[in-house]
């Protein structure tokens, strides 16, 4: 099979000094490294699964076994799967029973290493991504659940601190505004924030403690309390 290509259901392989050649572009529409129509390739991808240090490959280049098994693990999916079976399986087979391929295979240790160095690639990456999510985490502010949870929170915190929805400090409007203004700049001032909507992501388990064990400050304590005794020396 020297330098000569051939085709197995549309994978193109050739020999080259005596080492099997995979052609780029169908070995990456087999493994299912495509755009979203299947006609593609996405060839950032495969460029970034075959490594850094690896020379940048594009449609009509050829890729070695080891850089094929190295796509067919980042890959990942059941169409890479299958598509490494049937190549491992049947079409190198059938490659090497026609002694046009004399080259050593791969040891199963030489292709543990291979695949060993291939997967720490993908923690690498994994690691990137965790970290790209914690700086949108940071960038971004709650979404509308969490919202909705802490507001939920915040109103709990002022009835309790108030003594109760059916209180005379709670149903006092003023002071239950300058409860929530007093409790809502402790919050912004904290996370140094202009809205509620504002907060981190990262931020959320924090600022819902902060409210829970929130108290009002010693003057608006003595506003609350002698609203509520006072509704109770007149009854």
């Amino acid at each position: 099979m020297t330098n000569e290509v051939q085709v197995f259901n549309g994978l193109k392989i050739k020999e080259v000094n005596g080492q099997v050649m995979f052609d780029a572009e169908s070995a990456a529409i087999g493994l299912g490294i495509v755009e979203s129509n299947g006609k593609y390739v996405r060839w950032q991808r495969v460029n970034k699964y075959l490594g850094e240090n690896s020379p940048l490959v594009e449609k009509g280049d050829f890729i070695t076994e080891p850089q094929f098994y190295k796509l067919a693990i980042k890959a990942n999916n059941e169409t890479a799967e299958r598509f490494q079976d049937w190549v491992t399986t049947e079409v190198l087979p059938s490659i090497r029973k026609t002694g046009g391929y004399q080259a050593k295979p791969m040891t199963p240790m030489e292709l543990l290493e291979t695949q060993f160095e291939a997967l720490k690639e993908v923690s690498a990456d994994q690691k990137e991504l965790r970290g790209e999510f914690a700086e949108l985490k940071e960038q971004f502010g709650l979404p509308n659940d969490l919202r909705k949870r802490f507001t939920k929170a915040r109103n709990k915190r002022v009835v309790e601190v108030m003594g109760g929805y059916y209180g005379t400090a709670y149903n006092t409007k003023k002071l239950r505004n300058a409860v929530y203004r007093q409790l809502g700049n402790v919050i912004k001032d904290r996370f140094v924030i202009s809205e509620f909507a504002s907060l981190p992501m990262s931020k959320f388990d924090e600022a819902m403690r902060s409210t829970q064990n929130w108290q009002p400050d010693e003057v608006l304590t003595f506003a609350i309390n002698g609203a509520n005794e006072q509704a109770l020396l007149e009854v």
